[in-house]
């Protein structure tokens, strides 16, 4: 069996074996009984596991912010699952590439990041998010505080966080974007609707996750606890999408490279 530990899992799931050593995890595939040699077929599928491993890891570091240390202790391994078979659908074999489409990344949405605290059971009215050309709208609806947005013992005021995540499937360039935060308290009586509106580029892979963040406010002091911790943290990705179209943007701060690579390198 493998387990966490700190960022990288360590032992065994079926016949993959999880080490790491200086620059990070090692996926290794035991051979089994009379050193038999892996097939074509199980090659394939170990080289996509560990794509899929990697965006994974990719999501989780880019996300950092969402999470903290307030994840599950299955997260990883649940996240991992997820990806896996979304890569292992989209791998095309003979050409080597991997045909990304919105239905298939749409499994990821709804995904907690803590099953202790599932973000629906904070937030009745869950925001929606659309695609459309190269605009991504958030809407989160009219909420009334007393039967739709639920505040812990102790905490007095909200903070609504939303990120996304990029990468481009031709590049591997990725991004994270911030958007503004929500404030709310429970003074309040309804949370009025809002609408985030972010230019998305063509050909990304687009992730938004969403964060509830609580604190028991002083307003005398002025002063702020956190309220989260490692079995409260509703976390959500409230929607994966992909672009369409060809990522064709140069390269600038804002972007860095994931090390990630979704085509064959053209032979010459």
């Amino acid at each position: 069996m493998a387990r966490l530990k700190g960022k990288f899992l360590i032992g065994t799931i079926g016949n993959l074996t999880f080490k790491t050593d200086k620059k990070g995890q090692i996926l290794q595939r035991k051979i089994g009984k009379g050193h038999i040699k892996q097939t074509k077929a199980t090659k394939t599928t170990a080289r996509v596991f560990g794509k899929a491993s990697s965006f994974s890891l990719c999501v989780r570091k880019n996300f950092g912010y969402v999470m903290g240390d307030h994840y599950d202790g299955e997260m990883v391994n649940r996240f991992n699952k997820e990806n896996f078979a979304i890569f292992r659908q989209c791998y095309q074999p003979e050409t080597e590439r991997y045909e990304f489409k919105t239905d298939y990344f749409q499994r990821l949405n709804g995904f907690d990041f803590n099953v202790a605290s599932p973000l629906k059971n904070s937030l009745w009215l869950v925001p929606s998010v659309q695609l459309s050309g190269r605009e991504l709208l958030i809407r989160l609806p009219d909420c009334e505080i007393q039967t739709d947005f639920k505040f812990p013992t102790k905490s007095n005021i909200c903070t609504l966080e939303l990120m996304i995540y990029l990468i481009s499937i031709r590049t591997g360039f990725e991004k994270q974007i911030n958007l503004e935060p929500l404030q709310i308290s429970n003074d309040q009586k309804i949370i009025p609707a809002r609408e985030w509106k972010v230019e998305i580029p063509d050909g990304c892979i687009c992730i938004t996750g969403m964060l509830l963040y609580y604190y028991d406010y002083h307003s005398q002091q002025q002063v702020k606890i956190p309220i989260n911790h490692k079995e409260f943290n509703p976390a959500a990705i409230l929607d994966a999408s992909v672009s369409d179209g060809e990522f064709n943007l140069p390269w600038d701060s804002s972007w860095q490279s994931s090390g990630l690579q979704f085509q064959p390198k053209i032979r010459e």
